[in-house]
């Protein structure tokens, strides 16, 4: 994504980031999940879907590490992150 997008866009991103929060907390390990509530806190939406996507357990197959993983991929797919963001959100 090239540019300042709109602050609705920013809003409503972080809105969603921010619904995942539960199921964050119950997949990533604490200091991951620290992380991730720090780039959120500092609108670095970015960087908390990549540091999240590097901490997911690989052996993860719950029902809330998928919701956690499929959410972060919607928003890696709208913020167009890296191609190895996305491929490790993927199921």
């Amino acid at each position: 994504m090239s540019g300042r997008q709109p602050d609705e866009y920013y809003i409503a991103l972080e809105r969603r980031l921010r619904a995942l929060d539960p199921q964050a907390k119950a997949v990533l390990p604490p200091d991951p999940y620290s992380w991730f509530k720090e780039y959120l806190d500092a609108g670095e939406y970015g960087l908390a879907v990549e540091v999240a996507s590097e901490e997911l357990p690989e052996d993860a197959d719950t029902p809330a590490a998928r919701e956690f993983a499929s959410g972060l991929l919607r928003e890696a797919e709208v913020m167009g992150l890296p191609d190895e963001v996305i491929r490790r959100l993927m199921p």
